[in-house]
C-alpha cells in the first residue's frame, strides 16, 4: 500500500526560501502509525545522512542533527516505523543567524519629511551564476528591484515590530533576476510605521528621523561568492512618489520618475552619496506570512459629474485605477467606509487620516496604484481633470497572507453573511500586526481586541506564526514591573497610567498563548511567553485591595457596552472592579494550568490558589451586582467565579436577562465572546439562539440588516433608523469604525455550537462534535484544517429526524454528543445502535442518523 504523507512543513510559516530558526520544528499529518522516523541529510538524494530520530509526535518535532549554521541547507523526510516508503524530501535553509554574518550596513540619504527616496547600486557578476540570496529590510518600508524586476510581491515590508529591539528581515531567492556582466539593485524607502505619524495625537518619528535600507546580496558562482551590500558606494535620489503615509495616502507624479533608474546603465552621478548607519539591534528573520494583495476584483464606476463607486465590500487595501490622459493631468481618489444620508463619503470617522491618493500623469495610459499605504474603505470617489478617461478600476484587498483553515455555513444566509463579515474583519485587521481597525488614525495593536478574538482567529486561519510574532513584541513592550501596555507595539507609553495596565487588555499576555496552545498544541509558545505571563499576573496581584478586589487604576472594562454613554464607552453596566478581578482570577488559573504543563509544580499550586482566592473575593464582594448584567453572569459562569452550587441560578438569571431584552445583546468587548457559550453550557440554547437571531439594535443581525460587510466597533454604529452614530468621545474626536473584529468572536460559537465542531484536546488530537440545532436552522456545516488533518461536520434536521456526517482526522479520536431531543433510534454507519448520549469514534468519515418516535 502506498502511504501518502501530507502537511509536511516547518513551524516557520513565512513562505520565504530560508528560516531564521537554527533548530527548525517539523510537522506532518499522521498516517495512523504509532511512531515515525525522521531523517535529515545534506542532499536531496539522502546520500549523506546527518542524523535521524524516532518519535511518536507528528507536530513540532526538532530537525535531527546539530543546529543549523547560517546559510546551511538540510533536507528532511519522514516515514512510519515499519514502513519502507519515505515522504517526499523537504528542504530547509538557514538565513543569516548571527549579527556577524552581516557585512552590509543600513544606508540613508538626506530627504525631506514624508519623502520617499530611491537608492541604487550597480555591480558586475562573472559567468557561472549558481544561486543568489537577497537578505533585506529597512528602517521604514521598502520595495526592492533587481534589474528592473521586483524581488517580491510582498507589501509593507518589513512590517511593524518594536523596532528599537527587534527588526525583521526577509530572504529572497533572486537567482533568476541576475545576469552575467552588469546588474543593478535599487529600492524605494518610505516612512511607514518607523518614521510616519502614528496614533491620534499627531506625533511622527517614533523610532528615528532617518529612513534607511539594509540589503545584502550573496551570489554563488562557479568561482566563489560575490557579496553586494548596502554601503557608502550606494547613491540616492527621488522619483515619482513624492510622499506616502499609512494614514495620509500616496502622492505620485509620474513625470518625476527617472527612466531606467532600476536597471544597469543609468546615470546616477547627480544623485547623492549614501551614508551608513549602525547595524540595527535585534535583526530577526521574518517567520510569518507577509502582507500581500489577497483578493482583487473589478469595480463599476458611476459617473454623475464625479466618479463614485461601491466596491461591495469594506476592505483594507486600495484601488488600482487604469487611466488615460495628457501629461500633467491629475487624479484624486478619496475613501470612506460608509456614505452619509446625502450619499456623500462619510469621512469624519477617519479623523486625521486623510486616506487620499493623488496622481499626476506623464501622458498616455497608466495603471495607478498607491505604494506604502492602505485604506479602510468600501466607497470611493475619483475626481480627475476633464481630459482624463478612467478605463477601469479594481479593488485590491491586502492582509497578512495567512492560510485559511476554518469554514462555516448554514441554512440562514443572514448568519452566513455575519460569518463572512468576521472573516473579512480578521483579514482587514491582520496587517502585519493584529489591529483594532484599518481606516482611522489608529490601526494599533490593541491587546484587548486580540485577547478576546484569538480563539476565533485560530479557527479561521493558521494564525500561529502571526500571533507568535506579535507576542514577542508584547513581551518586549511589557514594563519591567510586569504591567502591560494597551497597544503592541507600544506608542502609548507617554500617556502615563492611561496607556497601560487594564485587565482584559493586559490579559492578552496569558490568553493569546493559551489560544495557540488549544488550537495547535503549541507548548513552545507557552515556554517562550511564560515569564511575561507570570509578570503580568504578579503585577495584577500587587494591585489588589486588602479584600483581593481590583478596584484601583484605569480599566477599559466591558468596553462599548451598548448601554454605556456615547462619550464614555468604559462606563459599562457591569461593575468594572468585577471584570478586573474576574479577569485576573481567570488569568491566574490559566497560568496555573500552564505551569503544570511546563512541569512547574510550585508555580501551578501558587497560581491555582491565587486564582481561586481572587474568584472567591470577586463573588463575595461584587457578585450580587455583577449578575444583574449579561456580562457579569457570562463572566461568572465562563471564568468559574460563581461557586458550583450557584451556577444553575446564575445561568437562569442570564437567560432571564436575555429574554427581558427580547434577545438584544447587552455586552461589550469583554462580555460578548462569553455570553453565547455561557448560555449553552447551562442548557439555555433557546436564549442563545434568541441573541444570535435578533435583528434589532443592538445585535449581530442588526448589523447585517444594515448592509454591514464587516463587524462594527459600536453595536449602534448605524441605528435602526439608518442614522450613523456620531462616534462622540468626551474630550476627543469621533470613535466610529465599521471594521473591528472584537464582536466577531461570535464565530467561535458558530463553529463549536451551531455546527458543533471544536477541539477536545490541544492541537485537535481529540475532536468534539456537539451540534445544537436551533434558531430555525435546518442544516449547518463546518470544517477545519487542523494540525493533524481535516475535521468536519455537516448536519441536517427536520420532521423529528437528525442526520450528520462527521470526519475525524487521522490519528485522532472523537466524541459525538447527540443533540437535545427525544430520540428513539440511532444508526451509525448504517448499523443500529442503542441510544447513548455520547458516541466514541475513530479516524475516518462516519454517518449518524437519529429519529424520534414522532417522525
Amino acid at each position: 500500500m502506498t502511504i501518502s504523507y501530507t502537511g509536511l512543513r516547518t513551524r516557520d510559516d513565512s513562505g520565504l526560501i530560508a528560516t531564521g530558526e537554527a533548530r527548525p520544528l517539523l510537522s506532518w499529518h499522521p498516517v495512523g502509525a504509532r511512531a515515525y522516523t525522521v531523517e535529515a541529510a545534506a542532499d536531496a538524494a539522502f546520500d549523506e545522512v546527518i542524523a535521524s530520530l524516532t518519535t511518536e509526535r507528528t507536530f513540532d518535532v526538532p530537525l535531527p542533527g546539530p543546529a543549523l549554521a547560517s546559510r546551511e541547507v538540510r533536507w528532511w523526510r519522514v516515514r512510519a516505523v515499519g514502513e519502507e516508503e519515505w515522504s517526499e524530501p523537504c528542504r530547509v535553509e538557514a538565513a543569516l543567524l548571527e549579527a556577524g554574518d552581516w557585512t552590509a550596513r543600513p544606508v540613508t540619504v538626506p530627504a525631506a519629511p514624508d519623502a520617499v527616496p530611491l537608492l541604487r547600486r550597480e555591480f558586475a557578476l562573472p559567468q557561472g551564476i549558481l544561486s543568489a540570496r537577497l537578505y533585506v529590510t529597512a528602517l521604514g518600508l521598502h520595495q526592492t528591484w533587481i534589474n528592473g524586476a521586483l524581488v517580491s510581491e510582498d507589501l509593507l515590508e518589513p512590517g511593524w515590530t518594536e523596532y528599537r529591539d527587534r527588526l525583521l528581515y526577509a530572504t529572497y531567492d533572486v537567482t533568476g533576476l541576475l545576469a552575467e556582466g552588469r546588474n543593478a539593485i535599487g529600492a524605494a524607502v518610505a516612512d511607514g510605521w518607523y518614521r510616519g505619524p502614528l496614533g491620534w495625537f499627531g506625533r511622527s518619528a517614533w523610532y528615528g528621523d532617518r529612513t534607511a535600507l539594509l540589503a545584502q546580496l550573496e551570489v554563488e558562482t562557479v568561482d566563489g561568492c560575490v557579496v553586494v551590500g548596502t554601503d557608502e558606494t550606494w547613491r540616492g535620489g527621488t522619483g515619482a512618489v513624492a510622499s506616502a503615509g499609512l494614514y495620509a495616502g500616496c502622492t505620485t507624479d509620474l513625470r518625476n520618475e527617472p527612466r531606467g533608474w532600476r536597471e544597469p546603465g543609468f546615470d546616477d552621478r547627480d544623485w547623492a552619496a549614501a551614508t551608513t548607519l549602525d547595524l540595527p539591534a535585534g535583526l530577526e528573520h521574518r517567520s510569518m506570512p507577509a502582507v500581500r494583495a489577497v483578493r482583487t476584483w473589478p469595480v463599476e464606476v458611476v459617473a454623475d459629474g464625479r466618479l463614485r463607486l461601491d466596491t461591495g465590500q469594506n476592505l483594507a487595501g486600495y484601488l488600482r485605477v487604469t487611466a488615460t490622459g495628457p501629461a500633467g493631468a491629475e487624479i484624486t481618489v478619496r475613501h470612506a467606509e460608509v456614505l452619509d444620508d446625502q450619499g456623500e463619503l462619510h469621512t469624519a470617522p477617519l479623523r486625521s487620516a486623510a486616506s487620499v491618493d493623488r496622481y499626476t500623469l506623464d501622458g498616455g495610459r497608466a495603471v495607478l496604484e498607491p505604494v506604502f499605504t492602505f485604506h479602510g474603505f468600501r466607497y470611493a470617489e475619483i475626481t480627475a481633470d476633464p481630459e482624463v478617461r478612467i478605463d477601469g478600476v479594481e479593488a485590491v484587498a491586502i492582509s497578512s497572507d495567512l492560510r485559511r483553515t476554518g469554514r462555516f455555513s448554514c441554512s440562514d444566509e443572514r448568519v452566513n453573511r455575519l460569518y463572512d463579515n468576521v472573516i473579512w474583519s480578521q483579514m482587514d485587521n491582520f496587517v502585519s500586526i493584529p489591529t483594532d481597525c484599518p481606516q482611522r488614525d489608529e490601526r494599533l495593536g490593541w491587546t484587548g481586541d486580540i485577547q478576546v478574538f484569538a480563539p476565533t482567529a485560530c479557527r479561521n486561519s493558521d494564525a500561529r506564526s502571526f500571533l507568535r510574532n506579535w507576542l514577542r513584541d508584547l513581551a518586549i513592550a511589557q514594563y519591567p514591573d510586569g504591567k502591560m501596555p494597551h497597544v503592541v507595539p507600544d506608542i502609548l507609553g507617554d500617556l502615563g497610567d492611561w496607556g497601560s495596565g487594564s485587565t482584559g487588555w493586559g490579559d492578552a499576555a496569558v490568553g493569546v498563548p493559551w489560544a495557540l496552545y488549544e488550537a495547535y498544541g503549541d507548548l513552545e509558545t507557552l515556554r517562550d511567553q511564560y515569564a511575561s505571563m507570570r509578570a503580568w499576573v504578579d503585577w495584577g496581584a500587587s494591585r489588589l485591595d486588602a479584600d483581593r478586589v481590583w478596584s484601583a487604576g484605569f480599566h477599559f472594562g466591558d468596553w462599548l457596552d451598548p448601554g454605556a454613554p456615547s462619550g464614555d464607552p468604559a462606563r459599562a453596566a457591569v461593575p468594572t472592579p468585577f471584570t478586573a478581578t474576574a479577569y485576573l482570577s481567570h488569568s491566574a488559573r490559566l497560568l496555573a494550568r500552564i505551569a503544570g504543563l511546563l512541569g512547574r509544580a510550585e508555580d501551578a499550586d501558587h497560581y491555582g490558589a491565587l486564582g481561586d482566592a481572587i474568584a472567591d473575593a470577586a463573588w463575595k464582594h461584587l457578585g450580587n451586582k455583577a449578575i444583574e448584567t449579561q456580562t457579569g453572569c457570562a463572566m461568572a459562569l465562563r471564568f468559574r467565579i460563581a461557586p458550583d452550587d450557584e451556577r444553575h441560578a446564575v445561568g437562569e438569571r442570564l437567560a432571564a436577562l436575555v429574554r427581558a431584552r427580547g434577545g438584544r445583546i447587552g455586552t461589550g468587548f469583554l462580555g460578548t465572546p462569553l455570553i453565547l457559550h455561557a448560555l449553552t453550557e447551562t442548557g439555555h440554547h433557546e436564549e442563545a439562539y434568541l441573541l444570535l437571531m435578533n435583528e434589532r439594535c443592538p445585535g449581530w443581525l442588526h448589523q447585517v440588516g444594515q448592509g454591514a460587510t464587516t463587524v462594527w466597533e459600536r453595536w449602534d454604529a448605524i441605528g435602526e433608523d439608518g442614522r450613523i452614530h456620531g462616534g462622540d468621545m468626551d474630550g476627543g474626536g469621533p470613535m466610529l469604525s465599521f471594521n473591528h473584529y472584537a464582536y466577531g468572536a461570535v464565530a467561535d460559537w458558530l463553529y463549536a455550537t451551531v455546527a458543533g465542531l471544536s477541539p477536545a484536546a490541544p492541537g485537535w488530537s481529540a475532536v468534539s462534535f456537539a451540534p445544537v440545532p436551533g434558531g430555525g436552522l435546518t442544516w449547518a456545516s463546518a470544517e477545519m484544517d487542523t494540525p493533524i488533518g481535516r475535521a468536519a461536520i455537516r448536519w441536517e434536521t427536520g420532521d423529528g429526524s437528525f442526520s450528520a456526517e462527521v470526519e475525524v482526522p487521522p490519528g485522532a479520536t472523537a466524541t459525538v454528543t447527540l443533540p437535545p431531543g427525544d430520540w428513539s433510534s440511532l444508526r451509525l454507519n448504517g448499523r443500529t445502535l442503542q441510544i447513548a448520549p455520547v458516541l466514541d469514534l475513530g479516524p475516518g468519515v462516519h454517518r449518524i442518523a437519529l429519529s424520534s418516535s414522532r417522525s
